[in-house]
């Protein structure tokens, strides 16, 4: 049974099997939040070390169109300060006064499952005034940041040949994508319906026994 509004992640720790040649430009998932840079520079500080205590590693300063930029880098006063995402590679995490925790659960994990190579929670003000989603926002980006090693790499596959699968059940409110990279397989599996679902997943023959978990 897949709980409302919550990822349920398969890892598969062995070798992934016909994983495609991926050129690695980052060593983390970049996750942070919508921030126009304050202009004091002692505010300025406050707020991108306030951000990087949550286990943000980036902002995206201005227009979505323009480069996340490193925490780390600002605070350290780099010049190079930007790191080179396409806007489309970029998945954008609305963020309101009364978005709830599941909410925010259930759109970062599926902007990740869908592809993104960065989440951005929209926006850092709006995200201090609402506690449940700052927690929750602060929780995904600590997953990501626990495990580097496992999530920068992945990048998404079709669920095609040894990779395809069927869903049953669900009434059209659950989704899954693969995330594979050269030594893992995941399945991230997202229930939108405001309540738990029963669901069968059937795999092809090749994929192996797996660990399911509950994020």
């Amino acid at each position: 049974m897949l709980s409302a509004a919550l990822t349920i992640l398969l890892h598969l720790a062995a070798t992934a099997h016909g994983a495609p040649a991926i050129q690695e430009t980052l060593d983390f998932v970049p996750v942070g939040v919508r921030y126009d840079l304050d202009p004091d520079p002692a505010r300025r500080r406050t707020d991108l070390e306030n951000m990087r205590r949550v286990r943000f590693t980036v902002v995206l300063p201005g227009e979505p169109t323009q480069a996340p930029a490193p925490i780390d880098r600002l605070i350290a006063g780099a010049r190079d300060s930007s790191i080179t995402i396409p806007a489309s590679d970029i998945g954008l995490v609305p963020i309101h006064d009364r978005t709830d925790a599941e909410a925010i659960r259930e759109a970062a994990w599926t902007r990740l499952a869908t592809g993104a190579r960065a989440v951005i929670f929209d926006d850092w003000k709006t995200l201090q005034t609402n506690d449940g989603a700052l927690a929750e926002a602060a929780a995904f980006a600590e997953t990501l940041a626990r495990n580097p090693v496992l999530y920068a790499p992945l990048r998404r596959v079709d669920p095609s040949g040894d990779r395809a699968f069927t869903i049953d059940g669900g009434q059209n409110n659950v989704e899954a994508h693969w995330l594979e990279s050269p030594d893992a397989l995941l399945l991230i599996t997202v229930n939108h319906a405001s309540e738990p679902r029963d669901v069968t997943i059937t795999f092809a023959p090749a994929i192996p026994e797996a660990i399911w978990q509950n994020m």
